[in-house]
């Protein structure tokens, strides 16, 4: 094998693992193990018990945060279809309600890329990491979804 082959992306991975340095391991099977786990990025990787333990923590405040915006947004559209006027208003009032969908757009927007995030942290296939997404969302949706007048769209839709 030639020098080249061990600087995959640039790392030399069989000096890295000489010099005591771990590895991410990704994972495409379901796991419970936390061995050298990274999630979603390389600097966010596993190498204690106490860093896994963060994680799940930060995790769930994630997916927490997550249900947060999905039910805020939720709520801050209900009804919205009903009040749109015609599209025979006034110009100034046009310019008002254009601006007003630009925001819910990137508020949306930004509620689908949260989304894929949070699928993306799934994607450990680690059971850990995906309960504790599960225990976001439902502490999410226990603390916030009872102030909606009407319930809320579940994940399947974003």
């Amino acid at each position: 094998m030639d020098h080249s082959m061990h600087h995959m992306d640039g790392v030399d991975h069989a000096a890295s693992m000489a010099a005591g340095k771990s590895a991410c391991k990704m994972n495409m099977l379901f796991t419970w193990s936390s061995d050298d786990l990274c999630i979603v990025f390389g600097w966010w990787h596993i190498r204690s018990g106490l860093g896994f333990l963060i994680s799940l923590v930060v995790v769930m405040a994630l997916a927490v945060g997550y249900e947060y915006l999905r039910i805020w947004n939720s709520a801050e559209s209900t009804g919205s279809e009903e009040s749109l006027p015609s599209p025979s208003i006034t110009r100034p009032r046009d310019r008002q309600l254009r601006k007003i969908r630009l925001i819910k757009s990137g508020i949306y927007g930004l509620q689908v890329l949260y989304s894929f995030f949070l699928m993306l942290v799934f994607m450990t296939y680690n059971g850990w990491v995906m309960l504790a997404v599960a225990a976001g969302a439902f502490t999410g949706h226990y603390l916030w979804a009872s102030r909606l007048s009407r319930p809320a769209r579940g994940l399947f839709c974003h």
